[in-house]
Parts: structure tokens; C-alpha cells; sequence
């Protein structure tokens, strides 16, 4: 457990990261102050946007902040220079890695590095000795034995040695326990037995800080748990560990909490303890939440009322018993299990839950990208995977509007043209009378003056807005969104969420994917997942009633 007196490892001074890829600046990290600590399990969580990898990058060195300053305070290794002696029997986990160099350009033993000016060669030396970096993807070579994976780091800063590295690196596999896998290859192991790799590999060369951007998010709740429990585990050992994450339940396990909104720094707990003293008020009923008129529908948007009279007769969406099981060389996964579920047009509706729980193999279902291995599944009706896969596909983009995270705008055409795709791909609508239709959807989204700009020349909020545009260009019944405001700040991401429900209250049917619990305040219904399962189904009446603050 950290505490104010111990030694700062890396401080932030008034660090602004500001991105300029767009017509506007986006401000990533905004005049952020830290100080991380020797010997602490730092959580710092965040909405997907909020500038949580931003922030990793800074004190990694990976990316270069726009203004301020970042300082790493190391401490000389009393054993540098000295040959180079194996571990004995009972001594330290981690003895200190013989071949570093923790000093740079000659520069005093007590001088703190400034990261922010380092050139990229003495950069990533500095990396490479002084840091290990745990991914959400893994980042595992897959021709390389387990082994040598840990084995990579020393040899690519100069530090390989045949008996010492292996050695080291069988000690390590061992100390997150997978020692007995050493010599399989990453495509042989589960996800989370590749994660415990990834987390060998990044102490192999004893490194002070340790950084883990979301290391829990492709895993289910059960091994994030044992991941969790070796940083514990690290940490009660002397490491010091800054982990993100987007996931709230983990808060508990940190030694020290900060959030990070909008590129803002803070501490949750400082502000819980002045909003204890605040009169304490309930949340407005979800009917109640105001809806933002988009303004009137151009001629050729109109939804058809005899159309949607008729989609209301049934169920928009209905999953019977639907399972979803993926193999590899080295297990069974199963991803969904025994969903069953029933979904009415003309509903905003939300899906949440942790990072790997099944949200997105769930909408691959209803898409019908992803085939189930039981179950079935209909869509107004129609069993969808009764049909070809050149069937479902046309049947797909006639029917279904799907709005992706990352946008997926083709970065050569406009926006204007971007919109018009699903018209040509379907073959819908007369010729000339695209253009004007897709003009009036980036209109009614509010792009119409961008419309002849390439995507890279608007902000990240109107790309997410254009590709709304695109998913309404066959008028669809259904609009199904992955995380559409992952990347977005809280601004944009507000925007897109009231163009959501004016589509809903005009007819639409929208599901929307999230791990953000403050979206489910404004959705008609709540779906909640947890390990391929849905363990709760909440209305309004009972959104309500789960969302109330009351005095303790």
C-alpha cells in the first residue's frame, strides 16, 4: 500500500494533449497533474474516451504531449556493472536484471529524466529497462513459444543471454503460473492464461513501473478476477502497477483511485465525500428525460406509418435458446448461453455489461455476421440463418442499420458519399434521387454544411453522426449501435445519444451496446449481461427505481 512519503517514480506537470486531426482540436488530456507512487496499485477508470490510453501513452513516452512535462525519478541500480550472477535459491522474485542501464546521456544519479524531451532512440532504451506494458490484446508473438515471448524484451535491448534469460523467464512464467505451458505456442492457451504471459514478460526485466491499459477486457469475470490477483500479488512484492480500466467494480482492489473525464483528472472519493453534505435528490423518471427535436424530416426521409404499424403486429427482434460457443487448439469458449429474449419495435434499448460478458457476439446474432452454434433467431419475424449467406447479407442491409465504435467510414470518399453506399450496395432508390436523400440525412444529423469533406477533416462526434447518417440510407426498422460513443467525449457522445432517441420516438427500433451504466438512464430498456448470460432485464418503472439516490 502507497503513501504520500514514498518515492515518486514519474510525475505529470500540467500535461495537455491535444489532437489536430479534424476541422476543431481535440483536447485528449487536459492540463493533467500526477504523481505515481513506488509500491502502488493504481486504478485510474474512465469511459472509452474519457483519455485513459491517452494518458498511458504519455508516461510511456509512446506519444508526445502538446504542453507540459513529464519526469521519471529513477533509482541507480546498485548492482549495475557487476558480473552477471544467477539467482540463488530463496532470494528476491525479481533480483535485479544484470545487463541495464538506468542512467542516460551521463546525467546525475539523482536527476529526474524529463520523458517529454527524450529523443526516440534514448526513448525507448528508457522503455524497454524501466517499464513493462500489459495490452488488452495480448500482443503475444504467435510462432514463439510461451517462453520465448518472456524472453523478447531483454533481447531487444541488447540483454540476451542464453542460461540467464531463459532461466529468468521460466521463473517468471512460474511466478503467474503457467510455468507448466512454457513450450506451447499462444494459439495453445486460453485467454487468460495468455494475459498471465503477457504479465511475465512485462516484469522480465525488473522493470519500476508497470502500466496495463483495459488488461482485463477480453477476458470473463472469472479470470479477470486472477488477473487481478497477481497484480495484488506484484504488488505486495514491491511493484508498483497503474492500471486503466472502464470497469468500476475493480475500484475496490486499487490502493489508490483517480478518474479521468474528458482528459480531466480526479479523485472520486474527494468528491463523494462533498457530495455527502449536498441535499440528496432522486432521478427524473426515464420518461421524463427530454428529447431534443432533430427538426422536420426532408420529403424523402418520411417514415412509412402503414409500414411501422404493421412491423409492431410482431416482435421486432426474438432470440429462442440461442447458444454461441468459439474453439481453439486450446479450449471451448462460450460466449452465449441459453439467451432468450423478445424485443419490440420502436424501443431505444440498451445492452450493458462488463468487457468480454457477450454484448457483441450477441449483436453479431441479430445481425446475423455471427452464425449461432444453437438456437434461433428472428428478425421481424424471419428465422434469418434459414437463409444463404448471400441472402442474410442483402436481407441485412435492407433491413438492419449498423453503427460501429470506430465509425468505419471509408476515408477517400466525403461524407456525402459515405451515406449514399448502402442506396448502391442495395440498389434502392432511383439513381438521381440518392444524393438528395443522403443530403438530407446528413441534414437531419446536422452535417449538411460538412458534406463535401473527407471524414479526417471533421471531429471524431461528426464522423459518429455521418455514420448514423450512412445507417439510415435504407430506412431500416432497426439500428443497431457497438459502442457508438466509445470514442467520443461526454459532449459528442451526448449528441449521438439524443439523435437515438428522436430515431426511436419516430419509430426506429435502436439497440445500442455499451459498458457505460449512465446510458441505461436514458433507454426505454435495459439488458444486462454477465458471462453469456442475461441476468437482468430492467423497465423503466424499475430503472427508476434502481437509480434513485437515497440518503444513506
Amino acid at each position: 500500500m502507497a503513501n504520500s512519503n514514498q518515492r515518486v517514480i514519474i510525475q505529470l506537470q500540467n500535461v495537455v494533449k491535444t489532437y489536430f486531426t479534424g476541422e476543431l482540436p481535440f483536447t485528449a488530456l487536459d492540463h493533467v497533474n500526477l504523481d505515481i507512487r513506488q509500491g502502488e496499485f493504481l486504478g485510474i477508470t474512465g469511459r472509452s474516451g474519457a483519455g485513459k490510453t491517452t494518458l498511458l501513452n504519455m508516461i510511456s513516452g509512446v506519444s508526445k504531449a502538446t504542453e507540459g512535462e513529464i519526469f521519471f525519478h529513477g533509482a541507480v541500480n546498485p548492482n549495475e556493472n557487476k558480473p552477471a550472477v544467477l539467482p540463488k535459491a530463496g532470494t528476491s522474485l525479481f533480483p535485479p536484471w544484470p545487463f541495464r542501464h538506468d542512467r542516460l546521456d551521463n546525467q546525475s544519479p539523482n536527476a529526474p529524466i524529463p520523458i517529454h524531451n527524450m529523443k526516440e532512440d534514448k526513448l525507448a532504451l528508457w522503455r524497454g529497462e524501466n517499464l513493462g506494458i500489459v495490452y488488452q490484446s495480448f500482443e503475444l508473438m504467435p510462432t514463439l513459444s510461451l517462453v520465448e515471448n518472456v524472453m523478447l524484451p531483454p533481447d531487444f535491448s541488447g540483454g540476451y543471454h542464453p542460461i540467464i534469460s531463459k532461466q529468468r523467464a521460466l521463473e517468471l512464467l512460474e511466478l503467474v503460473e503457467i510455468a507448466e505451458h512454457a513450450y506451447k505456442i499462444p494459439a495453445h492457451i486460453s485467454g487468460g492464461q495468455k494475459q498471465r504471459v503477457a504479465i511475465a514478460r512485462a516484469l522480465v526485466n525488473d522493470p519500476q513501473l508497470i502500466i496495463a491499459d483495459e488488461p482485463t477486457g477480453n477476458l470473463d469475470s472469472a479470470t479477470a478476477d486472477i488477473i487481478l490477483g497477481i497484480f495484488e500479488k506484484l504488488v505486495d512484492q514491491g511493484k508498483t502497477i497503474t492500471m486503466v480500466t472502464h470497469d468500476q467494480g475493480f475500484v475496490p482492489r486499487f490502493s489508490r483511485h483517480l478518474q479521468i473525464v474528458d482528459g480531466a483528472l480526479s479523485n472520486p472519493a474527494a468528491e463523494d465525500s462533498a457530495l455527502a453534505k449536498r441535499p440528496v435528490t432522486p432521478l427524473a423518471p426515464v420518461s421524463e428525460h427530454k428529447r431534443i427535436p432533430l427538426g422536420p424530416v426532408p420529403g424523402p426521409l418520411k417514415i412509412q406509418a402503414a409500414s411501422i404499424i404493421h412491423l409492431q403486429e410482431t416482435p421486432a427482434i426474438v432470440l429462442r435458446n440461442v447458444e454461441k460457443v468459439y474453439e481453439n487448439a486450446a479450449e471451448k469458449f462460450v460466449a452465449l448461453r441459453s439467451i432468450n429474449l423478445q424485443l419490440n419495435y420502436g424501443q431505444f434499448i440498451s445492452i450493458v455489461g462488463k468487457s468480454g460478458c457477450g454484448k457483441s457476439t450477441l449483436l453479431n446474432m441479430i445481425t446475423g455476421i455471427d452464425h449461432p452454434t444453437a438456437g434461433e433467431v428472428l428478425i421481424g419475424n424471419k428465422p434469418i440463418y434459414q437463409m444463404s449467406e448471400s441472402q442474410r447479407a442483402l436481407w441485412r442491409g435492407q433491413n438492419i442499420g449498423v453503427v460501429f465504435q470506430f465509425f468505419q467510414l471509408l476515408p477517400t470518399l466525403t461524407l456525402l458519399e459515405n451515406a449514399m453506399l448502402p442506396m448502391d450496395y442495395c440498389d434502392i432508390y432511383p439513381f438521381s434521387e440518392r444524393p438528395e436523400r443522403a443530403m438530407a440525412l446528413l441534414e437531419m444529423v446536422g452535417l449538411a454544411d460538412q458534406a463535401r469533406k473527407r471524414p479526417a477533416a471533421v471531429s471524431s462526434g461528426q464522423q459518429q453522426s455521418a455514420a448514423i447518417a450512412r445507417a439510415l440510407a435504407t430506412d431500416p426498422p432497426l439500428i443497431l449501435a457497438d459502442e457508438p460513443t466509445g470514442n467520443l467525449d461526454s459532449r459528442a457522445a451526448d449528441k449521438i445519444l439524443t439523435l437515438f432517441e428522436n430515431l426511436a420516438s419516430r419509430g426506429k427500433t435502436v439497440l445500442i451496446v455499451t459498458h457505460d451504466p449512465s446510458i441505461t438512464q436514458r433507454t426505454d430498456q435495459t439488458i444486462i449481461l454477465s458471462d453469456g448470460k442475461i441476468v437482468d432485464t430492467i423497465t423503466p418503472h424499475a430503472l427508476q427505481k434502481a437509480t434513485t439516490i437515497r440518503p444513506a
